[in-house]
């Protein structure tokens, strides 16, 4: 179980990437998810950065719509976003697969837009994106998506086995009715646990991680991604890790 990968959705606040990859294995990085970047800034990650380390979130003009806030965007226009096919985004889409060669990135992780709902229209539209445009071969790596929270988990899971990528999913949240064990009956080739933290703004409870521990070793032999998006991401991270290898 020590070969999963833990780490956070980008870098935390105030710290050092040397330091970051001297105790974490795996970072979700936004990078180039707004904009392009120069290549001294991708050169500086590569240094930093162990082999298969990084899991790249795909440009925004491949999966949403409306620009996120930044000084430099990627070029769009009214066809972008959406999971839909356009030209701007096949331009980002090989400055993507150029990083993730020169990174030896781990994963592509493409983000859904919020309300982006289990709809016939929006699983077509998913069909031909990753069918067709965000290929294996476009990409180069394990493709992650990480569907919206108007989808049920489990829908969302059996919906990307039958599409070919790996389901993002929070498995700490769940109905307060519901065992740790609801999740122990699932089609998984690759777990990609993107922990939230439920809303609460301190560290993850003890007993909270040792339920995710004991999903883990449910699913032993099934590669493992476990990236915290929790308000304590940091510390939520290593804490685990300290888990994880005290199970051990």
């Amino acid at each position: 179980m020590t070969d999963a990968r833990i780490g956070t959705v980008d870098l935390p606040d105030r710290l050092e990437r040397e330091r970051y990859f001297r105790e974490l294995s795996y970072l979700e990085l936004s990078l180039l998810f707004a904009g392009p970047v120069k290549p001294s800034v991708l050169a500086k990650w590569k240094e930093v950065a162990p082999p298969k380390s990084l899991g790249l979130v795909a440009p925004w003009v491949l999966t949403h719509r409306q620009p996120p806030k930044a000084a430099k965007l990627w070029a769009h226009d009214a066809t972008v976003g959406d999971f839909r096919d356009s030209a701007l985004g096949r331009a980002a889409l090989v400055e993507l697969r150029a990083a993730v060669d020169l990174l030896d990135a781990s994963c592509v992780v493409f983000r859904s837009p919020s309300l982006f709902a289990a709809s016939a229209a929006n699983r077509d539209q998913l069909r031909r994106f990753f069918g067709e445009l965000a290929t294996v071969d476009a990409v180069g790596v394990e493709r992650v998506w990480v569907p919206d929270g108007l989808w049920d988990t489990r829908t969302a899971i059996v919906f990307a086995n039958e599409l070919g990528v790996t389901c993002a999913f929070d498995p700490m949240v769940r109905d307060p009715s519901e065992s740790p064990e609801v999740y122990y009956d699932l089609d998984l080739k690759n777990l990609y646990f993107r922990i939230t933290g439920l809303g609460r703004s301190g560290a993850i409870r003890g007993e909270r991680q040792e339920d995710l521990l004991s999903l883990l070793e449910h699913y032993e032999g099934v590669p493992a991604t476990i990236a915290y998006d929790s308000p304590q991401r940091w510390n939520d991270a290593r804490n685990f890790k300290k888990t994880l290898e005290a199970a051990d």
